[in-house]
């Protein structure tokens, strides 16, 4: 099959080491490997040699130098009157869309998809116009409700319009792929036939992310020979509660000076954390790695005896946490908040510890546990590491097509019944 892999979202870099781009190169690899023919078209590629072995054609589409200057008067008055500046405002990529979906046209007269897999993005409405075009089936996959999101963590230019268009685009796809529960339920509320409707978690690269994972170099480097390592990987923002769990590092070090907070990412909240580990005296015993490549990250969780998750109380939690599959699959101990689909992948006491959001008493608790008893720990990991093996990408790039080609086969029967009762 021909695939025409889309992501207009000018804040998503391809070739980043972020949970959407690691999301995006992790399908789209997967869906070559079946013997798929992918081409991407996305909006921003920072390292091409990065993802030269991703095995698909890919077609940068950047913002429009018109386009980069609007953003820029944009982003001065913003600053000049003192509110926010957004790198992409609504406007800049509302109209990005004219730059995008000519180059996704273009493409696909070259390349004659059979269809369209598109990533959602605020505003995007390429995939839509061209699937039309065409006359071929949009799979669109939604990560999370961004108008909604928008609105809540960033500020949302004219919400009301945003969210008409979003909810146009969910009602006219083909099929929605959701990545949790949450969304799937979302989706449906707008509008969206059920049967049109699919959860799909996010997943893990098992060749990669392995069990066996030896962490001695990153140990070596940071010097944590001898130490208790707990550990986070992420993007520092403030729905991943790495504040809350210095606070829980902060009591665990003081009757515990053996332990040592790993910290691996990067994220707008890296410099307050910092700071705050100063004030506290923490220096020496909290490491902030900075971004890590992907590529790199296994050796990062072999590092770890412990991996943290530790979500505060969201009142909706529709993610799929990227990094408790990884988490999972090279065998880490894992405590996690009690959340969303954190406790429906997570067993409690089975394949890792779970405690309330918030619960400083209960995350202490989870850590000491496993601090102190070897065997659960290594039985944790063990379990967590089965249990996530049906959680790869490959499967998930199967499910698509199964999807996928029973959407075709449906549609085909039904044009088949109509031009049989046209000659009847």
């Amino acid at each position: 099959m021909k695939i025409l892999y889309l992501c207009s979202d000018p804040g998503i870099d391809l070739s980043a080491p972020t949970g959407s781009s690691i999301h995006v190169r992790s399908l789209v690899r997967a869906l070559a490997d079946l013997g798929h023919q992918v081409t991407v078209v996305c909006s921003s590629i920072s390292d091409a040699a990065s993802i030269e072995d991703l095995q698909a054609t890919v077609r940068a589409c950047p913002l429009a130098e018109w386009n980069r200057t609007i953003a820029r008067g944009i982003r001065e008055a913003n600053r000049l009157a003192g509110r926010t500046a957004r790198h992409h405002p609504d406007l800049v990529r509302a109209l990005h869309n004219l730059t995008f979906a000519t180059t996704a046209r273009a493409v696909a007269r070259e390349r004659s998809p059979d269809m369209i897999y598109e990533r959602y993005s605020l505003w995007g409405i390429a995939g839509a116009w061209l699937a039309k075009h065409r006359s071929i089936p949009l799979v669109l996959e939604v990560n999370a409700p961004l108008t909604y999101e928008q609105q809540r963590f960033r500020g949302l230019t004219c919400p009301t319009l945003a969210r008409r268009i979003e909810h146009g685009l969910w009602r006219g796809a083909t099929l929605l792929v959701t990545v949790s529960e949450w969304l799937c339920k979302h989706v449906r509320e707008t509008g969206v036939a059920a049967e049109r409707v699919h959860i799909l978690p996010n997943a893990v690269n098992t060749s990669r992310f392995r069990a066996d994972v030896n962490g001695e170099r990153v140990r070596k480097l940071f010097k944590l020979d001898g130490y208790f390592v707990l550990g986070f990987v992420g993007t520092f923002k403030p729905w991943h509660g790495v504040d809350f769990l210095l606070d829980a590092f902060q009591v665990l070090h003081q009757g515990d000076p053996a332990t040592h907070l790993l910290l691996a990412g990067d994220g707008p909240l890296r410099r307050s954390l910092q700071d705050e580990v100063k004030k506290r005296g923490l220096q020496e015993a909290v490491t902030f790695t900075g971004a890590v490549a992907h590529t790199e990250m296994p050796d990062y969780l072999g590092a770890m005896n412990v991996a943290v998750a530790p979500y505060p109380a969201l009142g909706e939690f529709y993610y799929s946490p990227l990094k408790l599959f990884e988490y999972m699959a090279t065998g880490r101990a894992i405590v996690a908040s009690r959340v969303g689909q954190v406790e429906q992948v997570i067993v409690d006491g089975v394949t890792g510890l779970l405690f309330d959001p918030g619960d400083l008493a209960g995350l202490l608790g989870c850590l000491r546990r496993i601090r102190h008893d070897v065997t659960l720990r290594l039985g944790l990991g063990e379990r967590a590491s089965a249990a996530c093996r049906d959680h790869t990408w490959r499967n998930n790039a199967l499910q698509v097509i199964h999807w996928v080609e029973d959407l075709i086969s449906q549609t085909s029967a039904v044009t088949l019944h109509k031009e049989e009762r046209k000659i009847v």
